[in-house]
């Protein structure tokens, strides 16, 4: 299944959708994470080891905030979580454009795309009206 092409009308589907954005977001706090860890390991290095500490406690409610969203999104739930962590890459995408940082856009590009898909995956699985019954009936 392509990250932009994907197929809402089955529950597996949009389930597949949801946990997909769920992946986007776990990412998205591993790369917060070993960013935070360079920020540290920069100030200590240089004698800023105060402001690094602050940096890098800033960038721990980013790690969170992924790692909730993407403990939600993977149970296809979440569309709250989903969408501030969608609102932050955003507003990380939008950093970036302005610094100029070529890979962090094509990487925010890519991660913001996933927890969008992940963000519709929900909002499909709550239109979808599979019962029981219906599910054994694919099988007959």
């Amino acid at each position: 299944m392509a990250i932009w092409n994907v197929d809402l009308t089955t529950e597996d589907g949009a389930l597949n959708a949801a946990q997909l954005g769920g992946l986007a977001c776990f990412i998205g706090a591993t790369l917060a994470f070993f960013g935070a860890m360079m920020i540290l390991g920069l100030g200590a290095g240089s004698g800023e080891l105060r402001a690094a500490l602050f940096d890098a406690s800033a960038m721990l409610v980013e790690i969170v905030l992924f790692v909730v969203a993407g403990v939600r999104l993977r149970a296809g739930k979440g569309s709250v979580w989903g969408s501030v962590a969608a609102m932050a890459l955003v507003i990380e995408l939008a950093i970036k454009l302005l610094t100029f940082a070529i890979v962090g856009v094509l990487l925010d590009t890519i991660l913001l795309i996933g927890v969008i898909n992940g963000l519709r995956g929900i909002r499909a699985l709550g239109r979808i009206d599979l019962r029981p019954a219906d599910a054994a009936e694919i099988f007959n």
